[in-house]
């Protein structure tokens, strides 16, 4: 049997990191005072102390029943002393002494980049992203420069609309919560060079990139090259990028698990005659570890490959150690490890789609090879390759629709060309990068690099172009997620351990899903809502169960970037297509719920008037179900109810009266039913 307690006490990890993770999530979603699970902790570890010697069974039960209390206690603990910080107000420039992190990247307006700054203002060094101006900008900063700039430090924000990508979020999970704009005249390099390792790797990156920029590659197979070897993602085309997004090859981009995976192959075939003997179990593994660290230093230490480096460390040590199940205990201890160092991590995509997909392979994979037995190699060698295609998307599924919202059809098609093509160009492009100062090969293995990089291009093109090579339009709710992760855990226990008691979990999960779905259909199909968007022109969505209506007002018509906003919402609210109206042109326009006269809007019980800013009046039965994400419009009260009163009618239901102005640019959501 797989789950048992024999298994968990072989792969200690896996119980010490789900539980100090359990923790790490309750404090992320509840707000608890961290002083009281101090106090807890600290009275817990002492009965602990006092019952150590008890050896009597059920002694031995309220240990354990105590031990993992402790550690989803330390979990919720744990992040207060390391993450929460004060968030001063930058109301005024200031100057600041900089550190670049990395050479600027050009923008369509700017040049972006990290700095890592240190001043009055702030109480420790913080990174902020900077964006310098084009004009007169200085092409000589690289990593590692000391500058002193004088800049507002502004807030990073998300735009307000509904259902945008959490770019704040991300940011903060990064380590960065501001940025700065910087204009000519505004920095300077004091001529002072920081030596710290990052910097220095990041300057051996760049040179290896200048290196591809000499040769004869086209710019987007070089911008492909750039991100599949050396985690470079700065010139990259939204076009490209949409190929590998569309066939479930995104993950080649990040130079993350599977890179060093594949590092990690090469150099076992490369070492292959020296892991025998005493000292070779002792020189083997050492090599193993200083040449896949030599990668991640190449890369510039991207967050991605130090985890992904970390983790195929623990494998090495594991089997140093010669641990049974060496492989749980391993990928457990290193996000463990990783958690550690940074809980924010935990919330990182990367790391998250990353640690799925290698337990996925690890636990599924060899069932899944094991159903069938090919004799010919090459047919071997593909269903193997088919099988961890299918264990990594299994696991993965649920989340990445939850963040994408859609799911690649052919990702077991694209895997068979890339994956193949992606461990060729590493093999062609390290070669390059050695054999750089024989102009003659390198110039021979340039040209082979970018053949390479345009097929597997153009296979990429045709099938992200195929029908039904995508299906789009899929939302998750948080909710929906865990229920799906908690389904699919149950069937994979019930069938390795033919436990019925894992099978009622996964039909009671596919039940709570259902239930789930038809409550959210039927919320949908009754949903009545107001949205203003955050845009250049002024648009505001008007939906009334599926019906919807895109109204807009400005000297532009809508942008392929506001057209991106609309259909966001009318996926993640199920809605028709909608039914654009130019307040310019449809005049006298009326259906059974909207009418246009003028500049005035009749929709349900509100009443929408354009002026130089929106005046809204809305009536209904319940003052609770006024929503805004704007929560600048409440802080300010500038949503004030002028009437409230009894209905004449029935004195049991309440009737009132919102009027309110916002600014054109302000998002607001409300809620008519």
């Amino acid at each position: 049997m797989l789950v048992s307690k024999s298994f968990f006490q072989r792969i200690p990890f896996i119980r010490i990191s789900s539980l100090f993770l359990i923790g790490i999530l309750i404090n992320h979603y509840l707000p608890i005072d961290s002083h009281w699970v101090g106090i807890l902790l600290a009275l817990l570890i002492f009965i602990l102390i006092f019952l150590w010697h008890n050896s009597n069974r059920w002694g031995e039960k309220i240990q354990d029943s105590f031990i993992a209390i402790c550690l989803v206690l330390s979990g919720i603990f744990y992040p207060h002393n390391s993450s929460n910080k004060h968030s001063p107000n930058f109301e005024k420039k200031d100057y600041f002494l900089a550190e670049v992190c990395q050479r600027p990247a050009e923008k369509a307006n700017t040049y972006q980049s990290v700095l890592w700054i240190q001043g009055s203002l702030i109480s420790k060094p913080e990174k902020v992203i900077a964006y310098f101006s084009k004009e007169n900008f200085d092409t000589t900063l690289i990593a590692g420069d000391q500058v002193i700039i004088l800049g507002k430090l502004q807030k990073i924000k998300n735009r307000g609309n509904p259902f945008e990508f959490d770019y704040k979020g991300m940011m903060h999970n990064k380590g960065i919560d501001y940025s700065v704009y910087l204009s000519p005249g505004t920095y300077k390099k004091t001529g002072i060079k920081i030596n710290r390792l990052s910097y220095l790797a990041e300057q051996v990156r760049e040179k290896l990139i200048m290196r591809l920029a000499a040769t004869n590659i086209e710019k987007e197979e070089r911008s492909v090259i750039s991100a599949l070897t050396l985690g470079y993602r700065a010139e990259f085309d939204p076009e490209t990028l949409d190929y590998f997004v569309n066939t479930g090859t995104i993950h080649v981009l990040s130079v993350s698990g599977l890179h060093v995976a594949l590092i990690f192959f090469i150099l076992s075939f490369l070492f292959l005659g020296i892991n025998k003997g005493k000292m070779g179990r002792i020189i083997y593994p050492s090599l193993m570890i200083l040449f896949l660290w030599a990668y991640a230093f190449v890369t510039g230490f991207s967050p991605p490959v130090q985890r992904s480096t970390v983790m195929f460390t623990f494998f090495i040590i594991g089997n140093i150690l010669r641990r049974p199940v060496n492989t749980f205990n391993s990928l457990s201890a290193s996000a463990l490890f990783l958690i550690l160092l940074d809980p924010n991590v935990l919330f990182d995509l990367g790391f998250q789609l990353s640690y799925l997909a290698i337990f996925g392979i690890v636990l599924l994979q060899p069932s899944l090879e094991s159903l069938v037995n090919f004799q010919n190699k090459i047919l071997k060698w593909a269903w193997t390759l088919l099988t961890v295609s299918m264990s990594a998307q299994l696991i993965t599924f649920p989340l990445s629709i939850l963040y994408f919202n859609q799911f690649p059809n052919l990702f077991w098609l694209s895997n068979f060309f890339v994956i193949p093509g992606t461990t060729l160009l590493i093999w062609l492009t390290f070669g390059f990068f050695i054999l750089s100062p024989v102009s003659t090969l390198s110039n021979f293995l340039a040209q082979v690099i970018q053949l390479v990089t345009n097929w597997m291009l153009l296979v990429l093109k045709w099938m992200s172009e195929l029908p039904y090579a995508v299906t789009q339009g899929i939302v998750y709710t948080q909710l929906q997620t865990w229920v799906i992760y908690a389904l699919i855990s149950a069937c994979v226990v019930f069938g390795l351990t033919k436990n019925k008691k894992w099978l009622f979990g996964g039909l009671l999960c596919f039940i709570l899903l259902q239930a789930d779905n038809l409550w959210t259909k039927f919320d949908l199909f009754n949903q009545q809502g107001i949205y203003i968007y955050n845009s250049k022109n002024t648009i505001i969505q008007l939906t009334n169960g599926r019906t919807n209506y895109v109204v807009f007002y400005g000297p532009q018509s809508i942008s392929d970037q506001e057209m991106v906003m609309i259909q966001n919402v009318c996926i993640h609210l199920k809605l028709n297509e909608p039914q654009f109206l130019d307040l310019k042109t449809m005049n006298g326009f009326q259906t059974t719920d909207i009418k246009i006269n003028g500049k005035t809007i009749n929709f349900l019980n509100s009443n929408i008037h354009f002026s130089n800013k929106l005046e809204f009046n809305i009536q209904g039965s319940d003052l609770f179900q006024f929503k805004t994400h704007n929560s600048k419009l409440l802080h300010d009260k500038k949503i004030n109810p002028t009437k409230i009163g009894v209905d004449s009618y029935s004195k049991r239901k309440q009737a009132f009266y919102i009027g309110f102005t916002t600014q054109f640019k302000e998002v607001v959501v409300l809620s008519l039913n």
